[in-house]
């Protein structure tokens, strides 16, 4: 058998196309690898978009049901408002008809105090008067009594 002498540049065609069939086997598993890599993290991907819809619907609810808490209790406040509102207007009406009441009550008995004291002060003019015409006759009568007893 005689074979014909290899050097290092040169290579039988059985065994490049046995290289060839173990690098395109390696090519292969290699492609099968990527393959499998890349559907896992496409489940991954696609798992990580789920979770993060989840949280986002989550999410959403949750400030749904804060914002109608929110609403909630503003309304309340706003019924509570409201209500303090009316109370104070219809204590402030109260108060106004009792200090409206208040002021005739006492504008009444002023006027009633006026009128005692205008019948008081002509009560005592005409007394003084009557006194002041008494006083007069008086001083008449005896200045004629005098003068009467001074011609005697």
């Amino acid at each position: 058998m005689a074979h014909a002498s290899k050097t290092p540049d040169s290579t039988e065609p059985a065994d490049e196309i046995g290289d060839l069939r173990a690098e395109n086997r390696h090519l292969k598993d290699a492609v099968s690898t990527m393959r499998e890599t890349l559907e896992a993290l496409m489940l991954d991907k696609n798992a990580a978009v789920q979770k993060a819809m989840a949280d986002g619907r989550d999410e959403i609810e949750t400030l749904k049901a804060a914002v109608a808490a929110q609403r909630e209790a503003m309304e309340r406040l706003r019924a509570d408002k409201d209500r303090l509102i009316q109370e104070a207007v219809a204590l402030g009406k109260s108060e106004s008809r009792e200090l409206q009441t208040a002021v005739t009550s006492l504008r009444d008995r002023m006027e009633a105090a006026l009128m005692d004291e205008r019948e008081r002060f002509a009560k005592e003019r005409r007394d003084a008067e009557d006194e002041i015409r008494q006083l007069r006759q008086t001083v008449t009568a005896l200045r004629d009594t005098v003068s009467a007893g001074g011609r005697s």
